[in-house]
Order: C-alpha cells, then structure tokens, then sequence
C-alpha cells in the first residue's frame, strides 16, 4: 500500500492493538475482583467461567447477542458489498443476520428447558449419541470456530493495516493479546462485561461515522448523497442490477451474496458452540425476550453502516478527497476490506481513522472473547473432562480451560498467518465459510428439536454433507472457470452451490439414513425384508441427567440412566409452562422475521425500480433511526434492565468499605489509649 494512503503512525496502532488491549484486560481483572468480593461471583468455578452462573438478565443478554454478531468482518464486509452491488447488498446482509438470531432465540429456549444443566452443545451431542458423534462434532464445532476467529482476525488486520501502515502480521498476532487476558481472567461473564463496554463504544462511533457520510466537506446532506450517486451511476455500470443502476433493489448479485451469506451465518449460530454458552447464560426468564430485542436492534448495523459508508465510497471515489483519487479501488483491496477505511478517510480525516481504528479493535476483541471461551469449553469439557480425567476436579477443568484460551490464541494467529501468505483474504472466508460449516447444521438442531434422529444419522449426515459440498463448490468453480483458483473458488455461484449442497443434503441424508435401518438377513437378497423402518424415539429426560460441575472431584459428571421416572426437572412446573409458552412464542417470531425481512419487505421493491430522491432519503434516513435505537437497546437499557443489580453492588461494596475503614479507625485509636493498670 502506498505510504501516502496511511492516515496513523505505526505507533497509534501498535498503542491500540496493545495498550488498550492490556488496559481492557486490566479492567477486566479488577471487575472480576470486585464481583468475587462484593458479589460472590468466582470465576475460578466452572459454572461461572463457562456459563456465568445463568443469571444474565435481559438487557445484558439483548447486548451480548448485538456484540456477539458485532463483527469486524461484518462491518468491514458489508460496505465492501455494497460498494459492489449497490443499496440492495446491506440489506440482504442485514436480513441474513436477523433470520439467525431468531432461530437462535427457538433453540436457546428448547435447550434451556431440555438440557437445564447444560454448558456445551458437544456434551449434549455425547449424551445423546455417544462418542463417534461426539468426536465428529468436536471437529466440526471446533472448525466453525477456528474459521471465525480466522476470519475477524483477518478482517481487522487488513484494516489496521490500512490505517496504521502497521505490520499486518504484527497486528494478526497482537491482537487476541488483550482477549487471552481478560478472558482468562473473568470467563463468560467477564465476556459479557467487556461486551457491554465494547458495543456501546462501537455503537457511538458506528452512530457518528453514518451521519458523517452524508455531512462532509464532498456530501452535505441526503439530497447531495443522491445526487452524487445519480452522477456516479451513469460511469458506473453493476452487472445484473436493472439499468446497472447502484440505486435498484433488483440485483442479482446481490440476492446471491444474502443467500451465501445467511445460509453461513446459519451455521455459524448453530455450530458456533459460543452462541450456546450465552443462551445457557442468560437467566429462565432472560432467553427469549433478550435474543428478540438483540436480532431486532442488530438489523440495523449492517443496515446502515453499508448503506451509508459503501454507497459514499462510490460517489466519494471520483472525488480528490478519497485515498486512492484519481485510481479506482483495486480487487485487492476491495477484497482484502480496504472500502470503509478509506472511506472513513475521506469523510473524517485522522480522527475517522483514529475512531474506525477503535471500532475495529473492539469488535474483533469482543467476538473473539466469546469465541475463546467456546473453544476452552469444547477442550476442557469434551476433551479433557470427558476422554482424559473423567474424575477431573472444578479447578483442574478451569486449568484446562484457561491453558486452552492461551494456546488457541497463538494457533489462531498462526493460522491466519498461513491463509494470508496463501492469498486468502476477507472475501474468500466468506464466501468459502458456508460450504465448510454448514454440514452439521441441521443434525445438530434436530439433536435440540427431533427426537426420532438416529445416532448414527447425527454421525454419518454431516460427514457426507461435507464432502457433497465440496465436492459441488470445486466442481462448480471448474466448470464455470476452467480452473480452481483463489479468484476461481470464491466467485459467487460455486459458493452458493457448495453451500446449498451442504446444507440440504446432510439435512436429506440425515432423515434418510434415520428412517431407513438395515437389518443383515442371511441367504437372502430381498430387498423388502433387507430395509425396515425403524427410527429412534430419545426420551428427552436423558438431558436431565446432566449435572452442573461441582467443586469436589469425587462428584459424578451424570447420574445413571437407567432410572428416568425418578428424574426431576429442576425447574417448577410454573416455570416450565412460562418456558414453554416462550418457545412458541419464539417460533412465531421466528416465522414473522422470516417473512417481514425476505418476503415482505424485500420483494415489492425487486422490480424495474430505481429509487427515487425522495425514497432514498426514506430509506437511509430510517436505517439511521433504527442504529440509534440499537444504540439504545445495547448501551442504555442494559444498565436500566440491570439498575437494581447496580445499586445492590454499590450498596454492599460501600457497606463492606466503610465497616472496613471503621474497623481501621477503631484499631487505630485504640491504639493510642493508655493502657489500664
């Protein structure tokens, strides 16, 4: 990259990625000191470290799911996507995310109530299936985990890298630095803490650089914004959009990018074992209302900030104000992420780059920290306490833990070192994603949802579903190119295909291989007496077996399973009928954002239509409002949400600090008082 192009000094960004990355994890040790002193909160046992005690209320568990899919990538992404196919692509990323996060809300709810012990999907997986079907899903969770973590790391580097001039290695490595501290700190909780603190930091900033889109010294307001992208539309030809137009919905590029990009995120709610963690976090009475309010708020950040930032990016790219003037955006920088950093440039000078630099860093800390904390419970649960030391005592498995945040933290940065020198980038990940992990995703939600999927069915599907999604991604990208290269494999119609093949046909093999159970008959070949229907029937009070970790290491990990009539839900009868009724809740919810978001909404606009001066002004106008509210939801009602908590902490920590300061004072002066004969 040009020198010329770099905003920041190298040093800005070695103090940010490393200064505030080890403040944070300084905070973060002093909170979790004060919750274990004046709160009773211990990091140090599993329940808290893994699954914060479930005790996360509403508003904490709204923010947590707006941080959770607060990605670098997805800002970084979205813009670029909009700048390439105009206003339609940051709403069908916005639509892809929302669909997730309310599916998410169904089976968070079915697992609170079927597995109310729960702290991992894997160990679920085992209950139920046993341990082929657990190793298979230890891999495949682990790489759905492995790939996101890659994937932001990637995303923000590139752009730390465009801001800073920063040595993009240096960057890839330094920083999940200040998440391995505070994470290995304050576990779960500690996440959720951080989360609160980095979204509402991001959300401000997110909040300013969309406004200042469209009020710079090159764009004064939304009539101008329009104007500009009329003038830029006539020199600026996007294939499959009607008339070529950045300002119609009718986009085929577009459509395909919200396709490849829901069905991936789909899987990673589903397989991405962090999403679990915080819906067996979040307090009973919690789930539902906190995963709704979360995916509503959320549709709003790639909503805007794509619509905003990549569609100011193309009218700003003919101006003298933007980097790279008077070239066009290379492929590879467009691909590798560059759009909204030089975007923010542009409208905001050094301090836009100062605020993106923020917002990027706190992105990638916020989702990797969850992250961390899935991959520490899959090898410290299903690894370690299940395979290695079976008898493995509260602190052992939080030693576990914690060597594994550590560890994992390193591999992940080597591992984005390797794709990087490879040629991979931002765009290729997420294309690619869908196909590698979407094979689990349905055998998975029907261990939650099914209780006829066989054990062998849940082992088999998404192994098969792997390869045939391979197998069609490369077959594809060859048939269309007559190659396989980097550019060849992360074009968008083989993407869709691998991921469409992945997804469904494990889903198919998974029902097929459910129903159909061969029995070996000798001396004969008859087909009809060969294959019989014979599929499960799990007796879901096996889940309630399932105990919570216990300090002393003679506590059995499960109970036997041959008594299940003398198995009681620890939940009351009330608050399972209260459960219950929000699972069907959830699911209509979950049907309603389904079709307002790619039915309702999206289709009448997908026509011979370019928007006019005064629909766009609507348009953009509205995503606006709608962030601010975001902003509300994940950085004020929290803390209203929360405010009896608050006051409680601040009554008992003042309580506990002036009794203790009394206590000097008496000591002290008597001390001073002579002594009686």
């Amino acid at each position: 990259m040009a020198e010329n192009l770099v905003p920041l000094s190298q040093g800005a960004g070695y103090g940010v990625v490393v200064g505030i990355g080890l403040a944070f994890g300084v905070g973060m040790v002093l909170v979790n000191r004060f919750l274990e002193r004046f709160m009773s909160e211990r990091s140090d046992h599993t329940e808290m470290f893994m699954v914060a005690n479930r005790s996360v209320g509403t508003g904490l568990t709204a923010s947590a799911v707006i941080s959770s899919w607060m990605w670098a990538t997805a800002i970084i992404w979205t813009v670029a996507q909009g700048y390439l196919y105009g206003i339609a692509a940051p709403f069908w990323y916005a639509a892809g995310c929302s669909i997730q996060i309310a599916l998410m809300t169904v089976l968070a709810i079915h697992a609170k109530v079927k597995v109310p012990n729960g702290h991992t999907v894997l160990e679920i997986v085992r209950l139920r299936y046993g341990t082929s079907a657990h190793l298979v899903y230890i891999f495949l969770c682990f790489v759905t985990n492995l790939l996101s973590v890659t994937s932001m790391i990637l995303g923000a580097a590139g752009v730390i890298t465009a801001l800073t001039g920063m040595h993009i290695i240096a960057s890839t490595f330094l920083l999940p630095l200040g998440v391995v501290v505070y994470t290995v700190a304050g576990g779960l909780k500690a996440t959720f803490l951080t989360d609160y603190v980095h979204t509402f930091i991001v959300m401000v900033i997110l909040c300013f650089l969309t406004i200042k889109a469209f009020t710079n010294p090159a764009i004064k307001d939304l009539d101008s914004f329009y104007n500009i992208l009329v003038e830029a539309s006539k020199s600026r030809y996007i294939e499959g959009n009607y008339q070529g137009s950045v300002l119609s919905f009718k986009s085929k590029s577009s459509i395909i990018f919200g396709l490849v990009h829901s069905f991936g995120d789909f899987a990673l709610v589903i397989m991405d074992t962090s999403f679990w963690q915080k819906g067996f976090a979040a307090d009973t009475a919690a789930t539902m209302p906190g995963y709704m309010l979360g995916g509503i708020a959320y549709f709003a950040v790639p909503w805007a900030v794509g619509t905003t930032a990549g569609l100011a990016a193309i009218g700003l790219e003919n101006t003298s104000i933007f980097p790279t003037y008077p070239r066009k955006m290379t492929t590879a920088e467009i691909n590798a992420g560059y759009v909204l950093p030089y975007t923010v440039m542009a409208i905001a000078g050094k301090g836009g780059a100062w605020a993106l630099l923020l917002v990027v860093f706190m992105c990638v800390t916020s989702t990797t920290s969850a992250e961390f904390i899935a991959v520490s419970s899959i090898f410290s649960f299903d690894v370690y306490r299940t395979y290695i030391n079976p008898h493995a005592s509260d602190k052992q498995v939080i030693r576990v833990s914690h060597w594994t945040v550590v560890l994992f933290g390193i591999f992940a940065s080597a591992f984005a070192t390797a794709l990087h020198y490879g040629g991979i980038d931002l765009n290729w990940i997420g294309y690619f994603l869908a196909t590698i992990i979407c094979p689990g995703m349905f055998p998975l939600a029907f261990t939650i949802l099914w209780r006829r999927q066989s054990a062998a069915a849940a082992t088999i599907a998404p192994i098969l579903g792997l390869i045939t999604g391979i197998a069609i991604w490369l077959g594809s990208a060859y048939a269309y190119s007559g190659e396989l290269t980097v550019l060849s494999t992360e074009a968008q119609l083989p993407c869709l295909w691998g991921a469409l093949s992945s997804t469904f046909s494990s889903a198919i093999y998974s029902i097929i291989i459910t129903f159909i159970k061969v029995s070996p008959i000798q001396n004969t070949i008859r087909w009809p007496q060969l294959i019989r229907v014979k599929p499960e029937n799990f007796d879901w009070r096996v889940f309630l077996l399932l105990n919570q970790v216990k300090d002393d290491s003679s506590t059995t990990f499960m109970q036997d399973t041959t008594d299940l009539d003398n198995v009681q839900h620890p939940y009351p009868a009330s608050e399972l009928k209260r459960m219950n009724r929000a699972a069907i809740i959830a699911s209509v919810f979950s049907v309603v954002v389904g079709a307002v978001t790619w039915v309702v909404w999206p289709l009448p606009l997908y026509r011979d239509y370019i928007f006019t001066a005064e629909f766009f002004k609507g348009w953009t106008t509205v995503a606006e409002i709608w962030l601010f509210i975001c902003l509300l939801v994940a950085c004020v009602y929290p803390v209203y949400d929360g405010r009896h908590v608050l006051a409680k902490a601040g009554r008992v920590a003042w309580k506990r600090l002036t009794s203790k300061s009394e206590e000097v004072e008496e000591e002290r002066h008597s001390e001073t008082l002579p002594e009686k004969s």
